[in-house]
């Protein structure tokens, strides 16, 4: 006898019920994946941004160091600055391979719809993105000169000796400058920014002798320690107020805020499970009391416990697994959504970060959804290969 294809027939044979169930079990995988999902893609696109950045120390003016990384990483207005003076500080200190300051500011355009954000360099900046490749032109060809991320360009229709106009009401007189260079698409932050001479930023939005951020290069990373030390004594010793620390530790500590947050939504998810096994349970108890007098019959013409036994776990497992895959596509369809809501909830979150779908995360769940059949099924299986036959088929049950 083909237990499978009853299994499947005794499913579909209350479709209301079967849909109910299979939607709770999916709701609750939906959960699980997205957060196994969240937690993969978030440190990958995390450490991604980091190591863009070609720096193993970072500088900014105090106050919330993990707010300014946020500036810096996505680009943006940032109300406080450092000194220029501090930079020379910075440039003096033993064991730093390469450093470059930057200042950052964004104009609005289309009626506060977007913001254009402008970045100064100086001539050490290329020695940190050594990745950078031109699309179109080099580098500055002047001082009033300016370089465009690959989707900044496009959007404005420019290339390589045309020219850009920057300009806001009420705020920044209109200044024309040179495109001196396009880059090639990077798949960062720096497709979408505008890069300026340093000096020539400063001047134009009236932010002479200000910084937003050093970032250091160091010439051994095992002495990253000492270094930032060093940079922390000679910031007190000059009492510049400066926010000095290692991009290792910024890692860790945006990603044990991470691991934080994970152990609230693990306990949603929990939850989640429990209630979608409780309703498989309850589904597959109902059918077995439904079907009190048909199993009773199937044991009188010679099915054994083992047979009833199979066809109700079947029936669980079945159940549970088309909670799995339903699940999973109901995950996939709403990333794009948890993606955007995650973004206004964490402080912090990687350009480029998008929920994917790993090996690993689809085994877990499916794994997790075989597991829920077999826990949930096991006494309601037990329950109906108990049934006395002679009382089944009067209409009671023992």
């Amino acid at each position: 006898m083909n237990w499978t294809a009853i299994a499947l027939k005794n499913i579909l044979r209350r479709p209301i019920r079967s849909i109910l169930t299979v939607a709770g079990v999916g709701v609750a995988i939906a959960m699980l994946f997205n957060l196994l999902e969240f937690q993969r893609g978030y440190e990958k696109g995390l450490r991604s941004e980091l190591s863009d950045l070609g720096a193993h120390i970072m500088i900014v003016p105090r106050g919330c160091p993990y707010e300014a990384a946020t500036i810096v990483l996505h680009g943006g207005k940032w109300p406080r600055y450092m000194d220029e003076e501090w930079y020379q500080i910075v440039r003096g200190t033993e064991g730093i391979e390469a450093s470059t300051a930057i200042i950052m500011d964004a104009i609005i355009r289309d009626g506060g719809r977007e913001n254009l954000i402008y970045m100064g360099i100086d001539e050490n900046y290329p020695s940190l993105r050594q990745s950078w490749r031109y699309a179109s032109g080099d580098w500055f060809s002047g001082t009033q000169a300016a370089i465009l991320g690959s989707s900044v360009a496009r959007s404005m229709g420019v290339t390589a000796g045309g020219s850009i106009t920057i300009e806001e009401k009420g705020r920044i007189p209109a200044t024309e400058v040179t495109v001196a260079g396009v880059l090639e698409r990077t798949n960062s932050q720096d497709d979408g920014l505008v890069f300026l001479p340093q000096h020539t930023m400063q001047q134009i939005f009236g932010l002479q002798g200000k910084l937003v951020m050093i970032l250091v290069k160091l010439a051994d990373v095992t002495q990253t320690e000492q270094v930032t030390a060093a940079l922390r004594s000679a910031s007190a010793e000059a009492d510049a107020g400066m926010n000095i620390f290692p991009l290792s530790e910024l890692l860790g500590t945006l990603t044990s805020l991470l691991s934080s947050t994970r152990v609230f939504v693990l306990a949603i998810v929990a939850v989640a499970f429990i209630i979608g096994g409780v309703g498989v349970l309850t589904t597959i108890l109902m059918a077995v009391y439904e079907r009190t007098r048909e199993i009773g019959m199937m044991k009188a013409m010679g099915a054994a416990k083992s047979d009833i036994f199979r066809l109700i776990w079947l029936e669980t497992l079945f159940t549970t697994i088309g909670g799995g895959v339903a699940g999973i596509l109901l995950a996939l369809l709403s990333g794009r959504g948890v993606v955007a809501l995650l973004k206004t909830i964490l402080p912090h979150t990687p350009a480029d970060f998008a929920l994917g779908m790993s090996g690993s995360t689809l085994a877990i769940c499916m794994g997790v959804s075989v597991v829920l059949g077999v826990v949930a099924g096991t006494w309601p299986a037990w329950r109906a290969a108990s049934i006395s036959p002679i009382t089944a088929i009067r209409g009671g049950s023992s």
